[in-house]
């Protein structure tokens, strides 16, 4: 018999406005294997009935992140389903002590993370020193009213109706290395030499948003490393929902939870229930000759199509492959890194409703639309190789320009 242990004292602290810091010490991440309908019994009774901050299925496997007041229930549940166990990660926190070691310098750097104000100065900053060529836009707000700050690049030239390239970062808050490997590729498109780089920025009307979720980024920078979501209140004791989810296409149809305390994937009361999902869909709306949306998440290092919760394909799904390719093998050529894909979530991660980019291609008809799962492991990068991710990543989206017009989209 599985025994229940839940605690809710931490959430009720959090609605009361005392955030504690979680520090994550003793919390380990525990791989689990075995028979295929024993494991997922196993999951299913941890994760609905347990505060789980992060689990994964790896083929036959599971991963899974557990507290140190758990690690009997854990143990029990795993001897009862008859599966077997191995710690993978023994000390979580000396993780996050190394992660944050790397000091901060004054001026804004890619050898370090930076919360949310930071990033917005170092965008202001930016604006500021080449403003004939930038202008600050905001996005969306907050549940906790702040704006969705983003940096649009359109340098002048001939052509006053440049198709426009939306990129999207952050919006799970976790994961750290997607704003940085975004605020990375703005320099590059600002500084870089390369005239492959400086035609890049020319040919585009770039909007930019290093994080779609500030307030999550926020909590998750200084209270809580394995925080994901908004910040709203979504219940007595919970707080927040996964931004991811909360598209109004095919609402937790896959992949979302219908639990406001669920710790990652809840998808709201609604579809737009939560304000920056809501206002960022408004602001997307508007733009016009939306050419590419892009978005950047971690740490599956793959690349995603539409749409997320099927493996039935669109009708540009071939050209999508075929720019996604030539993508990641620039990509490649930076750091010998492979990618998996081009394919759907459906196809190989999981099946997953309710996100940003199959809204905005199922919405808006955006022709070119990808989700790329950045490099790291349990949402750990380290910040001293923040760059060699940002060169891929200025490579991924030079290749994907390429192939894009080769195939006649711009």
């Amino acid at each position: 018999m599985y025994v229940i242990f839940i605690t809710v004292v931490s959430a009720q602290l959090c609605l009361a406005g005392v955030h504690e810091i979680k520090s994550y010490k003793d919390y380990k991440v525990i791989e689990v294997a075995g028979e295929e309908d024993n494991l997922n019994r196993f999951f299913k009774f941890i994760y609905e009935n347990h505060e789980i901050p992060y689990a994964v299925k790896k083929d036959t496997k599971y991963e899974i992140m557990v507290a140190p007041e758990l690690i009997h229930v854990f143990d029990d549940a795993v001897a009862s389903e008859k599966l077997k166990s191995r710690i993978v990660i023994e000390d979580y926190s000396k993780i996050i002590e190394n992660e944050k070691k790397f000091r901060r310098d004054d001026e804004f750097s890619w050898t370090a993370y930076y919360d949310i104000d930071d990033i917005y100065n170092y965008l202001q900053t930016t604006n500021k020193a080449y403003e004939h060529w930038t202008e600050m836009i905001v996005g969306g707000k907050t549940y906790e009213g702040r704006l969705i700050q983003g940096l649009r690049i359109n340098t002048p030239g001939d052509d006053e109706n440049k198709p426009v390239i939306f990129i999207e970062s952050g919006i799970h808050a976790r994961e750290w290395i997607t704003p940085a490997t975004t605020t990375y590729f703005i320099n590059q498109l600002l500084t870089s030499l390369d005239p492959n780089i400086t035609a890049l920025r020319d040919q585009f009307d770039w909007r930019i948003f290093p994080t779609v979720n500030p307030d999550g980024y926020h909590y998750s920078i200084n209270y809580d490393r394995m925080w994901r979501k908004t910040r709203s209140k979504s219940s007595s004791t919970c707080r927040g929902a996964d931004p991811n989810r909360n598209w109004d296409y095919n609402w937790l149809k896959h992949g979302a939870s219908s639990n406001p305390c669920d710790y990652q994937t809840y998808g709201g009361s609604r579809p737009f229930s939560e304000v920056e999902t809501r206002t960022l869909s408004q602001y997307i709306s508007s733009i016009e000759n939306l050419m590419a949306y892009v978005a950047f998440h971690s740490d599956a290092q793959m690349l995603l199509l539409p749409y997320s919760d099927s493996t039935e394909h669109n009708d540009n799904y071939d050209d999508l492959v075929t720019i996604g390719k030539t993508s990641l093998n620039y990509g490649y050529a930076v750091n010998g890194a492979k990618y998996k894909g081009p394919a759907t979530a459906a196809e190989i991660l999981y099946k997953a409703s309710g996100g940003s980019m199959d809204w905005v291609r199922h919405t808006l008809g955006t022709p070119i639309v990808y989700t790329y799962e950045l490099r790291g492991t349990y949402f750990y990068w380290p910040p001293e190789r923040i760059s060699e991710q940002g060169d891929e990543v200025t490579q991924m989206i030079l290749g994907l320009v390429q192939e894009a017009r080769n195939l006649g989209y711009v």
